[in-house]
């Protein structure tokens, strides 16, 4: 009761309420991660009592984790990697009209998932500290695995293509030092590469900038050149919303459990658990063809999964010092710095704060649950951005949000690159969501991988280490039933189409196009694959089995295209972009590459005329120069004062403009 008494003191609330307004601002901005928002807090818990600190840093982490399905669910870009799967419904629902709904439905599940997930830490760390104990390298990658293959079934469209992104997505992770020998690899002679690519510029790129494209080319397409000309028309109450999510148990139970088991799991995180949630709704459902648009058990799964994992990411941090997560681990310095270690003596010689902390996170909940719904007729408003200054406005939070990870402007050519070519692919209807995978799961299935040949050969048998186990036997068999079951579900969808069309084997296909560019991107893998095998055992071993799993599935597909008709390849529209929108889209690129010569801040500027700009001559519509000058310029001058002046941003200021200061 002592305890509960001082969580509601005006303090306490405060500190909490701060903790959770600025997590979403952080989870809302895309490039500004749960992990990032925490590890910038952390100095400012210097001065505050152990209890207030732990207490700031855990509103925003949990805020931040549910501030990214904002964005996710009103942009198609996840502000947080935990919310890519809230983008698969949320953005289908925005775009019926149903927004707001959509950000209500993702309030009252991640406070029913967070809940959750802090009674479990409250009342069970004890025992699930036991079960984390069990999971070593080799369950570890079996994990990994299994979420690999969740590729396979959680985009639409074919799963050979999703599954070669997932692929691509892994071979991506492999670029820089070596996290087993420490020595670099895939960097091709330039040092620049040994650091590898950064999770958050690659996220942003996949989802982020191509999403600023595509506006951009809609501008031509679209009568009000509106990003979104949907308002909630149905005007939802906030009841229903909570009945939405009450007669959604089925959604709402997937998504906390699987975001329990995910974040107790170490090494994992809200971004494996959302989507892992997201595949277990979509195999156990009855209506599979109205998943990705705009289904409501959704946004319920994924958004109940990555804060439910926020708690069971916690318990093996607080009960054994082992982080469930990227940010937890960020937490773990946090307790450090307050002389706190994680584990048996913190709820003994730190019971006080310990208790305060966990009990302070149920409350924590409640606040964003608040917090979150008071926010939302805000929120949805900005739907209502018209495109021509949007487009511009997401470019340059992609910028500063690959930016201000490292510091670093190789961050933000790598996202452009990987934006641009995910803009290209996805013509093609590829899928950032399965690169984004591979790229997050790639180096926690090698890890697994090695660490387990090697204590597999110290203990005189490989195989069986790998095999043999309780947790490796259920892991490997919820592995083989995921993909026996999406082959199974493709091979029906396929047999259903050839019942319409007698199909044989055309050589004739294969000489097509699309056939000729997937044969040379199989040649290119197997040289890749032939360059690879002078490399040290440790280094290669991973890559080589998955570029021959890509030289596989290019054989698969292969196939398929042999046995589909030349005129269906054809007849298959590919929605190419204008060449005046072309001409454009190349010069946004180009300006997007010039941080470091014209300074970040006129870059923006540029951006935010040139759209518009763009937009009138187009559309040949009445829209004053006078109203793109102030828009733009008080944009420009907001970012300043809040990147520059409030948060202290070393942001590049441009080589040009040091030359004319020195004149």
């Amino acid at each position: 009761m002592d305890i509960l008494l001082q969580l509601f003191e005006p303090f306490s609330i405060f500190i909490m309420a701060v903790g959770v307004l600025l997590g979403i601002i952080i989870g809302a901005l895309p490039g500004l991660t749960p992990t990032m928002g925490v590890a910038i807090a952390i100095p400012f818990t210097f001065s505050l009592p152990a209890e207030y600190g732990l207490l700031l840093l855990g509103g925003i982490y949990s805020g931040a984790v549910y501030g990214g399905s904002i964005p996710a669910i009103l942009f198609n870009i996840p502000g947080a990697p935990a919310s890519v799967a809230t983008t698969f419904e949320g953005y289908p629902m925005a775009k019926k009209g149903e927004a707001k709904k959509a950000l209500e439905l993702s309030t009252i599940a991640s406070t029913i998932g967070g809940l959750v997930g802090m009674f479990l830490l409250l009342y069970f760390a004890p025992f699930f500290a036991e079960i984390s104990l069990q999971f070593g390298p080799v369950e570890n990658f079996w994990i990994a695995i299994f979420g690999i293959t969740i590729i396979a079934v959680i985009s639409d469209g074919s799963i050979i293509k999703n599954m070669m992104s997932g692929a691509v997505g892994i071979l991506l992770s492999m670029i820089g030092i070596h996290t087993i020998t420490g020595t670099a690899r895939f960097t091709f002679g330039n040092p620049v590469f040994v650091g590898g690519l950064n999770v958050v510029s690659v996220l942003i790129g996949l989802f982020a900038f191509p999403q600023a494209l595509r506006l951009i080319e809609e501008i031509r397409q679209k009568k009000g050149a509106e990003i979104f000309e949907y308002i909630d028309s149905k005007k939802p109450s906030l009841l229903s919303s909570f009945i939405d999510v009450i007669k959604n148990l089925k959604a709402l139970s997937i998504g906390t459990i699987v975001g329990l088991i995910v974040g107790i799991a170490p090494g994992a995180g809200g971004n494996v658990a959302s989507i892992m949630a997201y595949n277990e709704l979509k195999r156990f459902s009855k209506e599979k063809e109205k998943f990705g648009k705009g289904l409501k058990e959704g946004v319920i799964a994924s958004e109940s999964a990555n804060n439910a994992e926020v708690g069971g990411a916690l318990v093996p941090l607080l009960t054994l010092g082992i982080p469930g997560s990227p940010t937890s681990a960020i937490f773990l310095g946090g307790l450090m710095i307050h002389g706190i270690w994680p584990g048996r003596d913190l709820f003994i010689e730190h019971a006080t704060v310990a208790n305060h902390f966990l009990y302070g996170m149920v409350i924590i909940q409640i606040l964003i649950l608040i917090i979150g719904l008071f926010a939302i007729r805000y929120f949805s408003r900005l739907v209502n951005i018209p495109n021509y200054f949007m487009a511009p406005i997401i470019i340059s939070f992609s910028i500063i949000g690959a930016y201000t990870t490292q510091n670093s402007t190789f961050d933000i050519y790598s996202m452009v690159i990987i934006g641009i070519l995910m803009y290209i692919f996805h013509k093609f209807n590829f899928s950032p969501a399965p690169v984004a995978l591979g790229f997050i799961l790639g180096p926690i299935a090698e890890e697994g991988l090695l660490q387990g040949i090697e204590i597999g050969e110290s203990n005189g048998a490989i195989l069986p280490y790998f095999f043999t186990g309780k947790w490796n036997i259920i892991l490997i068999m919820i592995t083989v039933f995921t993909m026996g079951y999406s082959l199974w579900h493709s091979y029906k969808q396929h047999k259903r189409h050839e019942q319409k069309s007698n199909r044989s084997f055309a050589l004739r296909s294969l000489l097509s196009i699309r056939g000729l560019s997937w044969f040379v991107f199989g040649v290119i893998s197997f040289i890749f694959f032939l360059a690879i095998q002078d490399m040290e055992f440790e280094m290669k071993v991973f890559p080589s089995f998955t570029l021959i799993f890509i030289l596989v599935l290019t054989f698969l597909r292969l196939i398929q295209i042999g046995f589909t008709k030349q005129n269906l390849i054809v007849k298959k529209k590919i929605g190419w972009t204008p060449f005046s929108t072309l001409l454009f889209i190349c010069f946004i690129v180009f300006i997007s590459l010039l941080t470091d010569l014209i300074g970040f801040y006129l870059q923006v500027l540029i951006l935010m005329v040139s759209v518009p700009v763009y937009y009138y001559m187009q559309r040949k519509n009445i829209l004053h120069l006078s109203r793109i000058l102030i828009v733009s310029t008080s944009f420009t001058l907001l970012m300043y004062l809040v990147f520059t002046g409030l948060i202290k941003v070393p942001l590049p200021s441009g080589s040009a403009l040091n030359i004319l200061q020195f004149f």
